[in-house]
C-alpha cells in the first residue's frame, strides 16, 4: 500500500518507514550528545602552529626548502644567538639545555634481523663463534 496503511489501518513498515517503538520521540533529539566540541585550549592551538610546514626561499640548490615552524624558530634563535644578543643567547643556552642537542656522530647505531624463531640451544648452534678469535700475532711465543 502506497499510503502508509495496510487493509487493517496498521501503519506500514518499511523503507523510511521505521516502527513507531523505534522512532525518536517528540521533543528528543536523535543525536542527544551532539557533535564534540573541538578542542580550544593553548595547546592544541601551539602544537597545529608549530608543525605547520614553511617554505624557505634563498637556501643553496639541493638544500632542504620545508621547514616546521618550531624548526624556523630554533634556527632564528641559534642565528640571533650567534651574533651577539645576550638574551637571544641565555634563551637559545636554556634551551639547549632542557632539550638538549643530538649528537648522533658518536653513537654506533645497528639492526639485529632475526630470520627466524629459534629456541636458545638452536641458536647457540646455529651462530655462535665456532674457533676460538684469532690471536695477535705478538702474543705467539
Amino acid at each position: 500500500m502506497a499510503s502508509g496503511t495496510d487493509d487493517q489501518g496498521n501503519k506500514a513498515v518499511g523503507y523510511r518507514c521505521p516502527p513507531t517503538a523505534t522512532r525518536f520521540k517528540k521533543g528528543r533529539s536523535g543525536n542527544a550528545d551532539g557533535r564534540p566540541r573541538r578542542e580550544r585550549g593553548l595547546k592544541p592551538i601551539a602544537a597545529l602552529v608549530l608543525e605547520e610546514v614553511q617554505r624557505l626561499s634563498g637556501r643553496p640548490k639541493g638544500a632542504r626548502v620545508r621547514y616546521t615552524t618550531l624548526e624556523v624558530i630554533v634556527m632564528t634563535l641559534k642565528q640571533l644567538a650567534a651574533a651577539g644578543p645576550v638574551r637571544a643567547s641565555k634563551l637559545y643556552m636554556r634551551f639547549v639545555k632542557r632539550y638538549g642537542t643530538q649528537d648522533t656522530a658518536g653513537q654506533k647505531i645497528g639492526y639485529i634481523i632475526i630470520p627466524e624463531a629459534l629456541t636458545r640451544e638452536e641458536w647457540e648452534a646455529r651462530y655462535a663463534p665456532k674457533d676460538d678469535p684469532p690471536q695477535d700475532s705478538n702474543d705467539v711465543a
